[in-house]
């Protein structure tokens, strides 16, 4: 309970300070810099948290998967960034992620206010793996930003259980 109070009023007031910005940067490609720039103050937040607790990975893994494993930390939900994500949203989707599957479903078909959040929920990874590709990232970096809610890799699973902690 304590995390999700945490999480609500970061989203509220979400910081980011410009040293933490230039440090995403560094570590991104330069055609992927303005994909992490287009996304809101709080995904920038939340990628970096994500992308710090990777860092324990780093000694495991080879330099090139985790290069690709940061990139794709910096911006799984890059795909947010195509349409407004309010704060309601957020906490809408925390809520409904509580509740059966078929309550989601049929509210994500429906047309009422509480399908946009839905929708985006379980789109923007598709439309982040859209952006990176146009963008010309590596395919592999694609793909775990595909996958980031679904992994089907090693890696991806990595990137799931960092996600799933911030």
């Amino acid at each position: 309970m304590f995390y999700r109070v945490h999480q609500f009023i970061q989203a509220i007031f979400p910081k980011i300070a410009s040293s933490e910005i230039t440090w995403a940067l560094a570590n991104l490609p330069p055609e992927a810099c303005s994909l992490f720039l287009k996304q809101s103050t709080t995904e920038q937040r939340h990628a970096v948290d994500v992308s710090l607790s990777l860092m324990k990975e780093q000694h495991r893994l080879t330099l090139l998967d985790f290069q690709h494993l940061l990139t794709a930390a910096l911006l799984h939900d890059c795909g947010k960034s195509m349409v407004g994500n309010p704060l309601w949203h957020r906490v809408f989707i925390v809520l409904m992620q509580k509740m059966p599957q078929s309550t989601w479903s049929r509210l994500e078909r429906g047309h009422t206010r509480f399908a946009t959040p839905l929708r985006t929920a379980s789109l923007h990874a598709i439309w982040g793996g859209n952006l990176a590709e146009k963008a010309g990232l590596d395919p592999l970096i694609c793909r775990l930003i595909y996958e980031h809610h679904n992994p089907k890799t090693e890696l991806g699973r990595i990137l799931e259980s960092a996600d799933n902690k911030h």
